[in-house]
C-alpha cells in the first residue's frame, strides 16, 4: 500500500506540474495573440486614416466614407472577439481536460498499461501480388513489361454495329456462270451471265477479363487503380490481336508459293502473287526475326538495289516496296512467318466498344472489402475475302 500511495503522490505532483507548465504556455500564447491583435488594430487604424485622406482626394461623399470605415471597424471587432474567445476556450479546455482525467490517473497501478487511443490499425495486403512493402514513393511509376508494337487494330478498320450479328455477302469463286461475247450476227441473242454470293455472319462475343483487388491495396497505392486498368487494356489488345491474327492467318488462301531463298525476294514474289489475283496489298506483318533479316539484306543478295526496295520514315517505320512493315510478336503470326494482304478486306465488328468498369458490389466484395475491375468489348473479325491475304514462311 505504501508503494501505491507513493506512486499516487508522484502522479499528483506530475499532474500539478503539468497543469502549471501548460497554463504558463497558454499565458505565453495569449500574450503573443494579444500582441498580434494590437498590431492588427494599429494597421486597421492606419487604413481608416488613409481611407479618409483618399476619400477627400477622390471627392467621395461622407456616407460612402462612413460605410467603408464601418466595414473596417467591424472586421477589427471580429478579430478582437476572436482572440478573446480563442484564448478563453483554450485555457478552459485544458483545465477541464486535466480535471476530467485526474481520477483515472489517480487510479494508476504499477504493472498496468496506460490506455492510449489511436486510429484503428488496418490490415494491408497486396493479395500476394506485391513483393516488398506497401509504401507509396515519390515515383508513382511502374517499371512495366514491354508494350506490344503492333496490334490488329493498327491494320484493320473497326465497324460499330447495333447488334452482335453482322452479315455480309461474299462473292463466290468462280463468280457465277456465263461470259461476255460479241454479237456477231444482227438480231442474235446476247450472252447472259449470273453471279453467285454466299451469306456470311460474323457473330460478336465479349472478350473480357476482370481483376479482384483489395480496397486496402488501392488506398495504400493510389496509383494502383490506374496501373491495373492500363494492364487490363494492354492484355485485352494482346488477346484480341492474338485471336484475330490467328484467324486471319488460318483463313488466308492467297498463293504463298515463292521459289526464292532470300527473304526480300520472297516478299516481292508474294506481292506479285497478290497483284496477279487483282489484289492491292496494303501492309506486311512479320516477326522480329524476319524484320532483322529484311533490314540486313544487302544489295548483292537480290537484284534490286536496297535503297529502291527498303525505306525508313522519320518515325522509324520501315517501308518495303512502298508498303509499311509491321513488326508483330511471334504469338500473333508465328516465328519466321509473314502475313501480306489487302487489309481493307478484314473488319473488326464491334457491338460494344472497349470499356473498363469498377464494381464494389460484385459477389461478396462488400463483406471482404474487395473491388472488381473489369475490361471487355464485344467484337468479332469479319474476313471479307480470304484470297486477299497470303501467309508465307521464311524457312
Amino acid at each position: 500500500m505504501s508503494e501505491i500511495k507513493e506512486a499516487v503522490g508522484e502522479i499528483k505532483s506530475a499532474v500539478a506540474q503539468s497543469k502549471t507548465d501548460t497554463l504558463e504556455a497558454v499565458d505565453k500564447r495569449l500574450s503573443e495573440i494579444k500582441e498580434a491583435a494590437a498590431k492588427e488594430n494599429a494597421r486597421l487604424e492606419e487604413e481608416v486614416k488613409q481611407l479618409n485622406e483618399d476619400g477627400v482626394k477622390a471627392n467621395k461623399t461622407l456616407a460612402e466614407i462612413a460605410e467603408e470605415i464601418k466595414e473596417l471597424k467591424a472586421g477589427k471587432g471580429r478579430f478582437g472577439a476572436m482572440v478573446t474567445e480563442e484564448a478563453k476556450d483554450t485555457r478552459q479546455i485544458i483545465a477541464e481536460g486535466f480535471e476530467a482525467c485526474f481520477d483515472e490517473i489517480k487510479s494508476f497501478k504499477y504493472g498496468n498499461a496506460v490506455k492510449v487511443e489511436h486510429k484503428a490499425v488496418g490490415t494491408m495486403t497486396g493479395l500476394n501480388n506485391l513483393t516488398g512493402n506497401v509504401v507509396q514513393t515519390a515515383l508513382n511509376v511502374f517499371p512495366t513489361r514491354g508494350r506490344r508494337r503492333s496490334r490488329i487494330r493498327d491494320l484493320v478498320q473497326v465497324i460499330p454495329t447495333a447488334t452482335g450479328a453482322w452479315k455480309y455477302y461474299r462473292q463466290n469463286t468462280p463468280i457465277g456462270e456465263g461470259s461476255f461475247g460479241f454479237q456477231t450476227t444482227h438480231g442474235a441473242l446476247k450472252n447472259q451471265m449470273d453471279y453467285d454470293y454466299t451469306e456470311v455472319t460474323a457473330t460478336a462475343d465479349f472478350l473480357a477479363a476482370f481483376v479482384v483487388i483489395a480496397r486496402q491495396m488501392l488506398q495504400d497505392l493510389p496509383f494502383m487503380q490506374t496501373q491495373v486498368t492500363s494492364d487490363l487494356v494492354e492484355d485485352y489488345n494482346r488477346a484480341e490481336s492474338t485471336v484475330f491474327f490467328n484467324q486471319l492467318t488460318a483463313a488466308a488462301t492467297g498463293n504463298n508459293t515463292a521459289g526464292q531463298t532470300v527473304y526480300a525476294e520472297k516478299i516481292i514474289q508474294w506481292i506479285a502473287n497478290l497483284l496477279e489475283a487483282d489484289r492491292e496489298p496494303t501492309g506486311i506483318v512479320t516477326s522480329a526475326a524476319n524484320w532483322a533479316t529484311l533490314m540486313n539484306t544487302k544489295p548483292s543478295d537480290y537484284s534490286l538495289p536496297g535503297g529502291n526496295a527498303v525505306t525508313i520514315s522519320a518515325d522509324g517505320t520501315v517501308y518495303f516496296m512502298g508498303m509499311p512493315v509491321y513488326v508483330a510478336n511471334s504469338a500473333y503470326i508465328g516465328t519466321n512467318r509473314t502475313l501480306i494482304g489487302d487489309f481493307n478486306y478484314a473488319k473488326i465488328i464491334q457491338a460494344e466498344g472497349l470499356t473498363t468498369n469498377i464494381y464494389e458490389q460484385d459477389s461478396d466484395n462488400v463483406r471482404r472489402n474487395l473491388v472488381t475491375i473489369k475490361t471487355e468489348a464485344r467484337v468479332a473479325l469479319a474476313i471479307l475475302r480470304t484470297d486477299a491475304f497470303i501467309y508465307g514462311v521464311n524457312s
